[in-house]
Parts: structure tokens; sequence; C-alpha cells
């Protein structure tokens, strides 16, 4: 039986359509489990499918995988072949796909709790484009890698553009698991402000957490802000609809809004 950490030479397989669109799906992720490429790319009855075309990428270089313990789901991200591919497409250079792509973790089995923050907006990630493939929106988002290299003045957890036949609306997103101190919030505060005032339009943040109490105190922290309007916060728990769902509490309201309203 092949190792789960060994690749096996390939000959002879041709990459369909949806293979790339793997690869690129893990570009933009940064990191994805198989369990999330087989809910975005795959139907229901189809995990073993996705699992072999997986195989296959791996095998031929297109994706690598995180040193894993055993009973952890396989994490992947960009191999030497799957990064060729997106410099290919050419909106990246190789420098700038190579600080982007996800890393092994090291030669050691990295646990997947090293991984939480990263599988998190990962989630959000295959959220965001399955409620967008519902509506007929066309999603683009970005890493916390790519905007790193967009010399923000703040570091979001990752960006996202929602495009319709009507609109289309951008959002920073936040993901805070551990609370900030106080000093600390107020300086992620401070460079938001600095680089909405550099702006037409400011662009919101819909800023996700781990329980009400945490919403709470960040609604505190942000509540003295003249940009409060800006920042939606919600659960994590609650992230699988959170384009369009009734998940966000904002500015003073104690009513829950939703950030996208779809045409009905």
């Amino acid at each position: 039986m092949t190792k789960r950490f060994e690749r096996t030479d390939r000959k002879g397989i041709r990459l369909t359509a949806r293979d790339l669109q793997i690869v690129e799906a893990v570009f933009e992720a940064r990191y994805l489990t198989n369990q999330m490429i087989a809910r975005l790319l795959f139907a229901p009855t189809t995990f073993s499918t996705c699992k072999q075309r997986l195989r296959y990428l791996y095998d031929l270089g297109y994706l690598a995988k995180r040193q894993a313990h055993v009973n952890e789901p396989d994490v992947y991200y960009l191999g030497l072949r799957g990064k060729r591919h997106i410099v290919s497409k050419g909106e990246y250079t190789k420098e700038a796909v190579d600080r982007i792509a996800g890393v092994s973790g090291g030669s050691a089995a990295a646990p997947i709790l090293m991984m939480e923050h990263e599988l998190t907006l990962s989630r959000l990630y295959v959220n965001a484009r399955m409620e967008c493939a519902v509506h007929g929106w066309r999603l683009r988002w970005r890493n916390a890698r790519m905007l790193e290299l967009a010399r923000l003045g703040m570091q979001p957890d990752a960006w996202l553009r929602v495009e319709g036949e009507q609109r289309s609306l951008q959002a920073y997103i936040e993901f805070t698991g551990v609370l900030p101190t106080a000093a600390e919030l107020q300086a992620k505060i401070a460079r938001y402000q600095a680089h909405w005032e550099g702006l037409e339009a400011p662009i919101p943040v819909l800023w996700l957490t781990t329980s009400r109490s945490k919403v709470q105190l960040l609604r505190k922290g942000i509540g003295d802000s003249g940009y409060r309007d800006y920042f939606l916060l919600g659960l994590i728990e609650d992230a699988s609809r959170f384009l369009t769902g009734k998940v966000w509490w904002w500015s003073e309201s104690e009513e829950m809004i939703q950030w996208i309203r779809p045409p009905r």
C-alpha cells in the first residue's frame, strides 16, 4: 500500500479542467483539506473520486501535503508544478507565488492544532464560494499572504469581492480566536482607520470570533471609533452563510443584519 507522504511515479495521467481548478483553489485559500476540496468541487457521492484525483495531483507534484499525525486530515498546499501553473496564468510572479503558497510545517509532524487559524480561514473561503455558487455570483479572494504583498498598512486575514450582475461588494475578513489586549485592539482599529482615510469609500470588515462574550468585548473596543459602522461582528459558528445570513451585529443596533441581501 502506498504510504501517505511518499509520492508514486505516475505516467499517462491527463489533467482535467477540474484538476486545475483544485490547484487554483488551493493557491487562493493557501491550505485546503481533502474534505474542503470535495465539498467545493465534487458531488457528495464522489468523495472517492476526489481522493483519487488529489492523489494524482500529489504524485505529479502539483500539490504537496503538510506533515500530519495518523488521524489528522490531509492538508494540501501548492507543490512545485502547481506553482508553475499559477505563474503561467500571468497574474503573479514566481517570487510572489513562492511567498504566497503554503509551507510544509517542517520536517517533524505538525499537529493540526497549529493549523487551526489557517484552516478556519480556508473554511470561510469554501463557504463563500458555495454561497456565491447558489446565487450565481463570482468570488474573488485574497489570502493574508497576498495582502502582505499589497502593503496595506494593516494585516487582515483575507479580502473578498462578491460580483453579481448588478453590483460588486468587497470586505476584509478578520478571525479572532484569542482576544487581543485593549492596546492591541486599538492599534488594529487605528491601522484600519488610516487605511480607510486614503480611500473614497471605506471597505467594511467582517470580523468573526468564537463566543458572544468576545463579540461584546470587540464591540466595546470598536464603539469609540468614528468608523464603527464599517465593522460587522459575528460568530464563527454562524459562518456557513456569512455572506447573506442575518449573522452580524452592527454598530449600536441589537438587531442582527445581513451583509448582502440577495435580489428577490
